[in-house]
């Protein structure tokens, strides 16, 4: 029909569809441009405007989460395994806090069990006397004291025996306030027994579920690595995030050198000491200084410093005296610790589980500095350590005594 109010309608449907696959296109990768031209011409041959309009709607929501899904996964790989990494060690030191109050509450049961063993020891001898007493009393005949009284000689053999029946009648009142108070204690102590263990149960519980929470969080870091190892373009990116945060250390290490005030100079300096310097753990080499080309995906690496191998939790060492100008989380490094040893030397130790000291402090030669943890890109425990000059990395082996 080309007359009445059909036309109209028609023509409204037609530019609202058009309205509506323009948005979509726009919404679309160009690599789906063909698949949604199809979609159009398709859609405009549909017999029902309103089939058409389910149509276009059903392929915009799910381009939408396409988009969703891309973005996502173009988030930074570094800040992932920074959050991850953070996660691991805050659910590492809450399962330490509560490793430590399940010791201690384990100390004071054994404590509680040698005072409730002795007050039952106590109770047992009193209760024991207690009954002797009873069977003398029950032998006696009614109104012994009286007899007793009454056989007294004089006044004074009077007043004496008197007295010794007002003892021994003060001595059992004695005992048997002693006896009622050890029970009151030991049934205190009991209880406080009751909660000392139910406590225990629930620090159980607890070191569990951050047991479990760490499990979770470690196998969400295997999966990012994993699929970062798959993938070169993931790969890719991760390394030029690494790049970008060792410029980042670069700029803040030359400002922190203009900031902070030189540390006192040990012995005859730093440079001095070149090829002499202890290993700040001491293990292989993981991974070397300078070009490094990954075996997986043939990709050349620069590494401004060396990945060294240690236990996991063993003791970073200073392997200079200096001061401490940062101590924090750095994306791409985990835990860092930077000691500033004067003459534009700084030594820095990444990927600690923790860091024993804060900004300022002066640090001695081989003082530990932190604890080897097994943040990064390795996900094993190991030290990654640097010596910069003026800000610029240099080659630690250089300058670590030879093994």
């Amino acid at each position: 029909m080309r007359n009445g109010k059909w036309e109209v309608g028609s023509r409204k449907w037609n530019v609202r569809i058009l309205l509506l696959v323009f948005n979509f296109l726009l919404l679309t990768s160009p690599a789906s441009l063909c698949e949604a031209g199809r979609a159009y011409f398709s859609l405009v041959e549909a017999s029902d405007p309103r089939d058409e309009l389910k149509e276009v709607q059903k392929k915009l929501d799910m381009e939408k989460r396409k988009a969703a899904k891309t973005i996502k996964k173009e988030k930074s790989i570094l800040s992932e395994l920074e959050r991850i990494d953070k996660a691991l060690s805050e659910k590492k030191e809450e399962m330490v806090y509560y490793d430590n109050r399940l010791k201690q509450t384990r100390t004071k049961i054994r404590s509680l069990d040698v005072e409730v063993f002795t007050l039952n020891g106590k109770l047992e001898k009193r209760q024991e006397f207690l009954r002797q007493r009873l069977r003398s009393l029950y032998k006696q005949q009614r109104g012994d004291a009286a007899v007793i009284l009454m056989s007294a000689m004089d006044y004074q053999n009077l007043i004496k025996k008197s007295r010794y029946i007002s003892f021994i009648a003060y001595y059992d009142r004695k005992v048997m306030e002693a006896y009622s108070k050890e029970l009151d204690e030991l049934k205190m102590k009991m209880q406080e027994m009751a909660v000392l263990k139910k406590e225990l149960e629930i620090n159980k519980q607890k070191i569990k579920k951050k047991a479990d929470e760490i499990q979770v969080e470690r196998q969400k870091k295997d999966t990012l690595l994993a699929s970062v190892k798959r993938e070169r373009r993931s790969y890719e990116k991760m390394i030029k995030e690494l790049e970008e945060s060792s410029k980042r250390l670069f700029e803040m290490i030359k400002k922190l050198e203009k900031e902070e005030p030189l540390p006192p100079v040990f012995g005859k300096g730093f440079a001095a000491l070149k090829g002499r310097l202890p290993w700040p753990v001491d293990g292989k080499i993981l991974i070397p200084f300078g070009n490094y080309k990954d075996p997986q995906f043939n990709i050349s690496v620069f590494k401004n410093g060396i990945e060294i191998q240690a236990g996991r939790g063993e003791a970073a060492r200073a392997v200079y005296g200096g001061r401490v100008v940062y101590a924090d989380w750095f994306k791409g490094y985990g835990q860092l610790l930077i000691i500033n040893h004067g003459d534009g030397y700084h030594t820095l130790y990444a990927h600690l589980s923790e860091i024993f000291h804060e900004v300022g402090d002066i640090i001695k030669e081989y003082q530990p500095v932190g604890r080897v943890g097994e943040s990064g890109i390795l996900n094993v425990p190991s030290l990654y350590f640097e010596i910069r000059y003026k800000g610029k990395p240099i080659n630690p082996v250089y300058w670590l005594r030879k093994k």
